[in-house]
């Protein structure tokens, strides 16, 4: 006999009571199918030490040789004075990256790429007109007139294709109680020469990573990435975040992307995709010189 209006709105009560008085990783599947069923169980214990958590991660990142997307949505502020674009992310382990923005009528806005020997930055809207490059292994002294502290290894990690050295010497700090979150921090130089701490704070329950973190030796953030909204690759079985706030608060620089129809692991890229391309009217400043 189908249940009438009533009976509905007791069961659901019921659910919220119970999932109430038991907050853990256990808990009640929607019973009125309003919305996908919660997952029964953590993806790792509460008490998970610093190697399960990492082999875990890492276990995710090797289904990631890369991904990429035409539709992305995103947003800037500080010191890019860029409004809201329309932007391709492409993204190939262990060092291939590219993020152009485009305005309404399809000209580029913005332009950060990296290949496996250089990473450059352009934006259409800059004084000085320039685009500037540098390679990987640039001296850390003139890194620093890069415009924003830029670690393109940092970035692959944050964007999910790299995986975390099993080797390093972590702290792991766990979360309050119930949080379901725990912290691995270590210490590392970066390519500006300074020693840095970087910090991940993982979401136990789903087994995902929520943010990123680099800081100073004043415990200041040079860079900070938050990932939410992931979503599981049904080909890969790979979970991967659908919003990605970047941000330099130094450098006083920001950058919101909003991921839509991600291809995972493209059977093919086109080379170009790596290549610097020419930015006619705008010099380039290679900081290799």
């Amino acid at each position: 006999m189908p249940l009438s209006i009533i009976d509905r709105c007791r069961i659901a009560l019921v659910a919220v009571a119970l999932a109430t008085a038991f907050p853990g990783c256990t808990q009640c599947r929607n019973l009125l199918g309003w919305g996908p069923p919660v997952p029964a169980q953590c993806a790792l214990p509460d008490d998970a030490n610093a190697q399960q958590i990492v082999l875990y991660l890492n276990d995710n990142t090797h289904k990631l040789r890369g991904w990429r997307t035409t539709r992305a949505k995103i947003s800037a502020r500080g010191n890019i004075l860029v409004p809201k674009l329309d932007a391709t992310v492409v993204v190939e382990s262990p060092r291939n990256f590219r993020l152009v923005a485009t305005n309404v009528t399809g000209g580029h806005e913005v332009d950060l790429g990296s290949n496996i020997e250089q990473f450059w930055f352009w934006v259409r809207r800059n004084e000085d007109k320039q685009v500037v490059v540098a390679s990987h292994d640039l001296d850390p002294e003139r890194m620093r007139r890069f415009p924003f502290p830029f670690q393109p290894d940092w970035i692959m990690e944050t964007m999910g294709v790299i995986a975390i050295d099993p080797e390093e010497d972590f702290v792991l700090k766990p979360g309050a109680a119930g949080s379901h979150v725990a912290t691995l921090i270590s210490n590392r130089t970066s390519p500006q020469g300074h020693p840095v701490r970087k910090v991940t704070v993982v979401d136990l329950r789903q087994g995902v990573i929520r943010e990123h973190a680099l800081l100073d030796a004043r415990n200041q953030p040079i860079a900070r990435a938050v990932l939410s909204q992931h979503a599981r690759d049904k080909t890969s079985d790979a979970m991967i975040p659908t919003k990605i706030e970047l941000d330099w608060p130094q450098a006083q620089l920001a950058l919101t992307m909003t991921l839509s129809e991600v291809e995972v692991n493209p059977a093919h890229y086109s080379q170009n995709t790596w290549k610097l391309p020419p930015f006619p009217g705008y010099e380039i400043y290679d900081l290799n010189r």
